[in-house]
């Protein structure tokens, strides 16, 4: 998994980092992003590393009850073997899953997140499974998940 975002120069580092630790505690940057005086150098900084494992994040989206959410955001933009998401780091800093879609702003930026795992459509697929598949199955690509845009299918009377 890598994680990458790009910092304003009016934003602090180390809040950035805090923020994806909200959602990845393992989060590493690559770079060191200097906490430095205003104004900066650079108008913008990118910062990336390696985010550790999922398993807090797939916690999160289960005690948020949004497994189905997060299985059609997590595979909007995928491959069998990559897909690339993006999260709110607002809402990440309060250990909360905000999903970005494409062409979206939001107040207080986002991260991307790239995951490469061969057949990872179908481990996405089981890290999002729950009860109530059992009852309405879903798959990635079934035409029942959300469309681009976030809104819902209506397609369970």
């Amino acid at each position: 998994m890598r994680i990458s975002t790009q910092l304003g120069a009016h934003e602090s580092p180390v809040a950035i980092i805090e923020s994806i630790k909200g959602l990845f505690p393992d989060f590493q940057p690559d770079n060191q992003v200097e906490e430095t005086s205003f104004p900066r150098e650079n108008v913008w900084t990118q910062m990336h590393g390696h985010g550790g494992k999922m398993d807090f994040f797939f916690q999160v989206l289960r005690e948020q009850r949004i497994l189905d959410t997060g299985m059609d955001a997590m595979t909007m933009d995928s491959t069998e073997n990559s897909t690339l998401f993006r999260l709110s780091r607002q809402a990440a800093i309060v250990g909360k899953v905000g999903f970005v879609l494409e062409g979206e702003a939001t107040l207080g930026g986002h991260f991307d997140v790239l995951l490469e795992l061969p057949n990872l459509i179908s481990w996405i697929e089981k890290e999002t499974h729950h009860e109530g598949r059992n009852h309405v199955p879903r798959t990635v690509g079934d035409g029942y998940g959300m469309e681009m845009d976030g809104t819902s299918r209506e397609w369970n009377d």
